[in-house]
């Protein structure tokens, strides 16, 4: 039976760490979706409460603070988390333990205590959780499609290319080079966000749905196309390679590699080896390419100044998509898992081990050697 209930959904925060302006067009786009309010605390940024209220007024809801009393509030069924990573776990097992679903942008937690906290809030109240960012884009649906046929043959690697093109790439002098690459638990900056974290995710992500329980990472990360990641020792690009429990191996290469340098907003790709052959999947096709050789070579394209790194802001792209919107795909699987008491495709669970995986490559950077799993934190410090 087709139920018509409809959910209201609570935005918390529009931090520019995370996507939450992203997904309200789908939440509005939706008949079963109400937007009931914006909420946060009165501690955060100081540019963030005027973003914030801005956003309450545009959608025409209230702006509620605290976080804790918002998500307390009669009509919110679902809690949308979007703020930055260091304050997720403590939102997330608040809205749990408060009977609300989640809908979380990217990551539940800092850590893996963090994130065990949440999947422990999760399973004891016994609410649904989504985290959409992560499987229902082209390429990782092409791929799961690909691995399922058994296109490939029985499948034995996988390379994913994931790179987005933003910000201008400048010569790095040596002297404001850090000489160190930074540990993971430093997550949140004013000026450019961890993209081995950030980027490398997706492909992380892609790997978890093909392969089994992944027992090794490596990682590196200490090469630089920005000056603002080369001061902090942050890295805007790196590689891992995950080896699963069968020995399959996956590698990836992720993060952002300057404007102007793919037609489509940066390369989403992969190759899936296999026993039968390698099938090569283009995340950014069905598409129509259009090539102006005056709009290139006469390009006066700057980023914004008040976003360098252009975490709000997009590039132009000479590619027009026509395939499905992620989030419209995220939020129909959400709905029917609430409808059915049944749960999404990847929800806090799976995010845990996520993390898991991303953390050992850190760490495998900083100590130049491949991490074990399951990752033992104080072991590797």
């Amino acid at each position: 039976m087709i139920s018509d209930h409809e959910y209201g959904v609570l935005l918390v925060s529009f931090s520019r760490h995370s996507h939450q302006q992203s997904f309200v067009q789908a939440f509005k786009d939706h008949p079963r979706i109400r937007i009931v309010g914006v909420a946060d605390d009165p501690d955060i940024d100081p540019y963030l409460k005027p973003l914030n209220q801005a956003w309450a007024k545009k959608l025409g809801v209230p702006y509620i603070e605290p976080i804790e009393e918002a998500v307390k509030q009669e009509g919110v069924d679902i809690v949308s988390v979007g703020h930055e990573i260091e304050r997720r776990s403590r939102i997330a097992v608040m809205a749990a333990s408060a009977g609300k679903h989640l809908w979380i942008d990217k990551f539940i937690g800092a850590n893996l205590a963090e994130c065990d906290a949440v999947v422990e809030a999760v399973n004891q109240a016994g609410v649904k959780s989504i985290l959409p960012s992560y499987v229902y884009n082209s390429l990782v649906r092409q791929c799961h499609q690909a691995v399922a046929s058994e296109s490939p043959g029985e499948l034995i690697g996988i390379h994913v290319d994931i790179m987005f093109n933003k910000g201008l790439p400048t010569p790095i002098p040596d002297e404001i080079r850090k000489p160190f690459f930074l540990p993971p638990g430093r997550w949140k900056f004013p000026d450019i966000k961890r993209e081995l974290l950030t980027v490398g995710a997706y492909a992380v992500g892609l790997i978890l749905g093909c392969f089994d329980r992944i027992t090794e990472v490596y990682g590196q990360g200490d090469a630089y196309f920005f000056q603002e990641h080369a001061k902090h020792g942050a890295e805007d690009f790196g590689t891992l390679t995950l080896v699963d429990e069968n020995g399959r191996i996956g590698t990836i290469s992720a993060g952002r590699i300057g404007v102007g340098t793919h037609g489509a907003g940066g390369p989403q790709q992969a190759f899936l080896f296999g026993t039968g052959g390698t099938v090569f999947i283009d995340g950014t096709r069905p598409r129509f390419d259009t090539h102006i050789r005056s709009s290139i070579l006469e390009a006066s394209y700057e980023p914004p100044h008040d976003d360098p790194m252009q975490w709000a802001s997009s590039t132009p792209s000479q590619v027009i998509g026509i395939f499905d919107d992620p989030m419209t795909l995220a939020l129909e699987d959400f709905i029917r898992a609430l409808d059915e008491d049944d749960a999404p495709q990847f929800t806090v669970h799976h995010a845990r081990d996520h993390l898991e995986i991303l953390l050992a490559g850190y760490h495998a950077i900083v100590q130049n050697k491949p991490v074990p799993l399951p990752l033992d934190e104080k072991a590797v410090s």
